[in-house]
């Protein structure tokens, strides 16, 4: 290795570590306040994922005892260059930062990558397992239908009472939801039922929850489903959060429903992951 480019491998390394040393004093001071304060801003992912970060640059700052060693090479590096009357050259300094981010862009992609496929993975698992729980109690799904039929609150009752059967017949199958159509003041509207019941058997009452929509994502889906066109099941997820959803059409004798198979993971307010 050539005198000029130890030169420059010294200098490089030696801003390298000083810009790990910067990242986690930040990091440190965040934790701190964070810590102090008993609050946590972020979302769940987030958290994880500065966590994880953390965990990186505790394990960079190891290398930072050797800072000291790169200053003095660094120097005596500076010193044998001017001795030489040699500088390092500008094409190798390119060379080092378009590897360092190419680098970059490399673990960037690798990441999107892989969480693209983790999440193409956990839907068709999911999927798999909601086809094997419905088709072994189809017979259940016939008794949603009618008991939505009725309107009664003790089918409503019984409602959640399948829905928490169903959801609890695999070990990885996430929140199960009921969505069916309905009317308010002669206006269409959607309900959810899930596995507790918004009502009172003693008091026979029963107050349903609505479905609120979300556009580009099912308020489409749900109008053309319970207008009477024919759907097939919908999956759907986010890149950017933990949010899955996975929508399957039923078309009961008495009524039609959805069943919505949903995982999400917010935790706070703020955080882009």
């Amino acid at each position: 290795m050539k005198l000029e480019t130890k030169a420059l491998l010294s200098k490089v390394t030696l801003s390298l570590l000083s810009l790990v040393a910067s990242l986690f004093f930040v990091g440190l001071i965040v934790l701190v306040s964070c810590a102090g304060l008993h609050i946590n801003p972020f979302r769940e992912t987030t958290t994880s994922f500065l966590f994880a970060v953390f965990g990186g640059l505790i394990g960079a700052a190891a290398v930072l005892v050797l800072l000291n060693v790169a200053t003095n090479i660094s120097l005596i590096a500076d010193v044998k260059v001017a001795e030489l009357r040699v500088s390092p050259s500008r094409p190798r300094l390119r060379i080092w930062y378009i590897g360092f981010a190419a680098l970059v862009i490399g673990l960037v992609c690798l990441i999107y990558a892989s969480t693209y496929l983790s999440k193409e993975k956990y839907l068709s698992v999911v999927r798999m397992q909601a086809d094997e729980v419905l088709n072994e109690n189809k017979s259940l799904l016939g008794e949603i239908s009618a008991s939505l039929a009725s309107g009664r609150p003790e089918d409503y009752k019984r409602i959640t009472e399948i829905s928490s059967f169903l959801k609890h017949q695999r070990r990885g199958l996430p929140e199960l939801t009921v969505i069916y159509s309905g009317k308010f003041a002669d206006k269409q509207a959607l309900f959810e039922l899930n596995d507790r019941f918004p009502g009172n058997l003693e008091k026979n009452t029963y107050s349903p929850s609505y479905y609120a929509c979300t556009q580009n994502l099912d308020c489409v889906y749900l109008k053309q489903f319970f207008s009477g066109e024919k759907v097939d099941a919908l999956q759907k997820y986010t890149m950017r959060d933990d949010k899955f959803y996975i929508y399957i059409p039923c078309n009961g004798n008495e009524s039609r429903f959805i069943l919505l198979f949903h995982r999400s993971n917010p935790y706070g307010k703020i955080g882009s992951f």
